[in-house]
């Protein structure tokens, strides 16, 4: 039987849409900067009509529940739950931070990986990850946070001065955006901030197929956003 999953996300800067057919997987993105309550929609569409499928013969719908931008993640949940309920299809959430880890491991096949996202107003979302095999499970070392960048600073040398497993990969545009974590050098750990630095649909679909075949999924109406912080401000530069 065919599996058909859609993902799409529109947490930060980039925007991006990814379906999976059996084990093919077809993308999209774009950088569309303020611009994701427009181009979303007709990606979607199009990366349909291209790889040949309807919205009805999917099985599920992936989405970011954030954290993220405040304005992308409600435009992501209501994307979601709107294609759900006109396809009548169950949705699978899941966390933009361990979509970075995903990245990680699908470029690098690193297994230990500290996600990052700018939060602004000088702090990070931030969790640390790791997996024990070559499957799809991640395991999420904590909560996920936001915290200040100096914060994670003394945690990463803390955790450098130990004896890792791997590698430990630093991924997201938290460690761009602040000197403390842009110019920091620990023994054991490697920098793919350049290289992984935004979630992608395409990371999304590993995570959110391995959820959907275990049955963990939701209806439409109880699709909740991930903001972490508890006042939520939306900035005239949000996307």
């Amino acid at each position: 039987m065919s599996t058909q999953i859609l993902a799409f996300d529109t947490t930060t800067e980039l925007c991006s849409v990814a379906i999976m057919i059996n084990h093919s997987i077809y993308d999209h993105k774009i950088i569309a900067p303020r611009s994701h309550s427009e181009n979303i929609l007709p990606m979607i569409n199009q990366l349909l009509i291209e790889v040949g499928v309807t919205l009805q013969s999917l099985d599920c719908i992936v989405f970011n529940r954030g954290p993220g931008s405040f304005a992308g993640i409600r435009i992501g949940i209501s994307v979601a739950q709107g294609l759900a309920l006109g396809a009548d299809l169950p949705l699978v959430e899941v966390s933009s931070l361990e979509v970075l880890a995903q990245g990680a491991w699908r470029i690098f096949s690193v297994k230990q990986v500290i996600s990052t996202i700018d939060a602004r107003m000088g702090e990070l979302y931030w969790a640390r990850y790791y997996r024990m095999s070559d499957d799809s499970y991640w395991i999420r070392s904590d909560n996920e946070s936001i915290t200040k960048p100096e914060i994670i600073a003394k945690k990463l040398i803390y955790s450098g001065s130990q004896k890792l497993q791997s590698n430990l990969a630093l991924v997201g545009t938290g460690w761009n955006n602040y000197l403390v974590l842009k110019c920091i050098r620990v023994p054991g750990v490697i920098s793919l901030k350049k290289s992984v630095m935004s979630p992608e649909a395409q990371d999304m679909l590993p995570l959110g197929i391995c959820n959907w075949r275990n049955k963990i999924f939701i209806n439409p109406n109880q699709a909740q956003p991930v903001y972490l912080r508890n006042v939520v401000v939306v900035k005239k530069n949000d996307i």
